[in-house]
């Protein structure tokens, strides 16, 4: 099997998303795939007629991978969106597709997705200038929570506990003009200090952390020193999961739990959701389940009547030093995982 991860900085492990690609790299060199590890900026792309295949990158021809990875999230550019779409329009399988990496990198756009398949969030303000503090409180309420359309690890987030409060801050917003757009949502008190991470990929609910933050701030992202247990998903939070990634599209997605009083409100979706903490919280080997994912879809692309019977013995089998690839018709069965169908 060959695959590209598209990822858009150097592999600096100084960098904290550096760590998924390098896993990635590490675990494919495992099992035998080849993987490349690339820039999306580094491709030229050209666009014509021709039906045949046709990469170059950093100058050179490359040949047609089985799948590309996409690990950019929030940071994909309009260029790399476009690359994307070059190879998805010449049949190569991504990992997520273009649409929905670009409609969950808009937080905005992810509620109004969520919100038409009825599935539970916070009530969210679009920020205009100059902003209505009235609206705010009156639809709100406070404590209430402001955000930036577009971050990741948790920047740009904060929570004004009164109007006092919301006022200096709707004076520094106003400043800004139309330069930044923010997000006005709904404070759900039941979950301060914690939320659930979920990681789904192919339908179904791998593992799931709880996260708590340390200091007592309302925050408990694990970049801004939150703490990660496993957490024991009921069955009513990870078909919620499921619900979200199928309603957006995304085949890998990190989905953000948030507990309320009368059950849970969905906070946030990733198209590439970091895993550092979860893999060892939740014992688990994300990058092979991944693969694993990868290697079912395609043989269910050539063989869609094949049964699913087979388990992944390759991974959970023999724990030799190079492992292979998984095998034709193997499923993410082996794993445990919740499976919305069953």
């Amino acid at each position: 099997m060959r695959c590209w991860l598209f990822f858009h900085r150097d592999l600096d492990s100084a960098h904290p998303e550096v760590h998924e690609a390098l896993r990635f790299d590490a675990v494919a060199d495992e099992m035998g795939i080849d993987l490349s590890v690339l820039k999306p900026r580094e491709f030229d792309l050209v666009v014509d007629s021709n039906d045949g295949w046709s990469a170059t990158y950093d100058g050179r021809a490359l040949l047609k991978p089985d799948a590309i990875i996409c690990r950019t999230g929030a940071e994909t550019s309009y260029f790399t969106l476009a690359v994307l779409r070059h190879f998805e329009r010449q049949g190569v399988m991504l990992i997520n597709g273009s649409q929905a990496i670009e409609q969950v990198a808009d937080k905005l756009h992810t509620l109004q997705i969520l919100s038409r398949s009825g599935l539970p969030i916070p009530k969210t303000i679009l920020g205009k200038f100059p902003v209505d503090v009235d609206l705010v409180e009156r639809e709100l309420g406070f404590p209430v929570v402001v955000k930036t359309l577009k971050g990741t690890r948790g920047a740009g987030v904060v929570l004004c506990n009164d109007r006092l409060q919301f006022n200096d801050l709707a004076d520094l917003l106003d400043g800004a003009k139309s330069g930044a757009d923010f997000l006005f949502q709904q404070y759900i008190s039941a979950s301060h200090g914690r939320d659930v991470r979920v990681l789904v990929v192919a339908g179904q609910a791998v593992a799931a952390m709880e996260r708590r933050s340390s200091d007592g701030s309302f925050k408990s992202n694990i970049s801004l020193g939150g703490h990660a247990t496993r957490f024991a998903l009921p069955r009513d939070m990870a078909e919620l999961a499921v619900r979200v990634a199928g309603a957006l599209d995304l085949d890998v997605a990190g989905i953000d739990i948030l507990f309320d009083t009368d059950g849970y409100r969905i906070c946030e979706a990733n198209s590439s959701p970091g895993f550092q903490a979860l893999e060892p919280a939740c014992g688990i080997n994300v990058p092979e389940i991944v693969f694993a994912a990868v290697s079912e879809r395609l043989e269910s692309k050539k063989a869609p009547r094949r049964s699913r019977l087979r388990l992944l013995d390759a991974l959970w089998g023999s724990r030799t030093k190079r492992k292979p690839a998984p095998n034709r018709g193997e499923t993410l069965a082996g794993y445990g995982i919740f499976d919305p169908a069953k």
